[in-house]
């Protein structure tokens, strides 16, 4: 495909592009680890580190709620990924952005053992797909059995379902990611918070027995006596009583939690750092993210509860990418930063990626992830050189204040 020829839209004062680069758990290991990515992300015209600092319900950070991570097993204790990464970062000029597995807790091959971790703590939040709601609400969420099922249940679904979700329904698990994000944000001079898996795996999530009881307690105001005694009854012997009654009423209760969920986390943040910018990995097409996966990131961005998204365009296909990159164009209100799946595509044509989305007046770009574009420990980065060739010849942030 041809390159596109790069227009950009009347400059605004101060607005720079921003070059992302996101860095999963497995670069956060060691301080030459954190080093390299550092030296990596300066070196090749990068101006913004996404790292994941919350892989799997652990930490990579030192402090807050949930237990250090076991990749973390090998460093002192004293060692600080996420401190040293920032500390480093300020040095080069870049910013720093904690990026959150929010909602996924646990891969589905091993559940975590860790007494600290959310769901050690706290199985009775796991979210539970509709077809396993005959075998898990008869069971306590204490038996180990019940973490165990859902986990190989997960295992089976690994084409759709990435592992064992936390349910963002409850007001526990809710508190719990809230007070993740004034942990991170009161102690690390972070310039960003990314929020990844802030969605459900799919509407047939979550049907736990907290959840069903919360839905339940969310609509038993607006029923009468009758009605509800009525419904209770059926409930007794059918669990999804209210759901099956009330299935939109059902869906927008979820969706909107959610969306309550994003609020809370982003009002913790901005009250501690009030520049800090709020931003979301997010399902590509709005409307297919909206009514399947019940992540409303599109009115996140209208009323102000995320600075911006981030769609993961991971797609091999050019062609693909730049039809869903129009359908963002065209139907989004607000800062975009399309995410190009680099681990998929050779680096001319992420380099052409970057164009295309600057063509159409995005402001930035991420590029998933480092993992699959370094070179190795202590090694330079040819994908990372021929991208910085093509499009990030300046070494810094280009003034293209287009609106998106």
């Amino acid at each position: 495909m041809a390159w596109p020829r790069v227009i950009a839209a009347r400059p605004q004062p101060g607005a720079s592009e921003m070059r992302g680069l996101w860095v999963t758990r497995s670069w956060m290991t060691s301080p030459a680890h954190v080093t390299q990515v550092v030296d990596d992300a300066a070196r090749h015209g990068l101006t913004a580190i996404f790292v994941q600092v919350r892989g799997r319900g652990d930490a990579f950070y030192q402090g807050g709620p949930d237990p250090r991570a076991t990749l973390l097993a090998r460093q002192p204790a004293a060692f600080d990924p996420l401190g040293d990464l920032v500390a480093r970062a300020r040095t080069r000029g870049l910013q720093v952005h904690a990026w959150l597995n929010a909602n996924l807790v646990a891969g589905a091959t091993a559940m975590p053992s860790a007494s600290q971790h959310v769901a050690v703590q706290h199985p009775e939040w796991l979210m539970v797909p509709r077809p396993l709601v005959d075998t898990l609400l008869p069971m306590s969420p204490r038996d180990p059995r019940y973490a165990s099922t859902l986990a190989a249940w997960s295992f089976k679904q690994n084409a759709t379902i990435e592992g064992v979700f936390s349910s963002p329904l409850l007001d526990g698990a809710q508190a719990r990611l809230d007070a993740i994000v004034d942990h991170l944000t009161t102690r690390y001079a972070l310039d960003g918070l990314h929020l990844d898996y802030i969605r459900f795996p799919s509407p047939d999530f979550d049907y736990s027995r907290a959840a069903l009881t919360a839905f339940r307690a969310s609509i038993a105001l607006e029923l009468t006596p009758a009605e509800l005694a009525a419904l209770d009854d059926r409930a007794a012997t059918r669990p999804l009583a209210f759901v099956d009654t009330y299935p939109a009423r059902w869906i927008s209760w979820r969706r909107e939690r959610l969306t309550q969920l994003v609020a809370r986390l982003a009002a913790t943040a901005r009250r501690n750092r009030p520049q800090v910018r709020m931003t979301a990995a997010v399902w590509p097409d709005p409307d297919y993210a909206r009514d399947y996966k019940l992540q409303d990131w599109a009115r996140w961005l209208r009323e102000g509860h995320i600075d911006a998204a981030c769609p993961m365009l991971y797609m091999s296909s050019g062609a693909s990418y730049e039809r869903q990159l129009q359908v963002l164009a065209d139907s989004t209100a607000g800062a975009v930063w399309p995410g190009i799946g680099a681990y998929k595509i050779e680096p001319d044509e992420a380099s052409r990626r970057v164009a295309v989305a600057r063509a159409r007046g995005f402001t930035g770009v991420l590029l998933y992830s480092y993992d699959s574009m370094t070179g190795g420990v202590g090694r330079p980065s040819p994908y990372l050189a021929a991208v910085q060739r093509r499009v990030f010849r300046d070494g810094a942030a280009s003034q293209v204040g287009a609106t998106r």
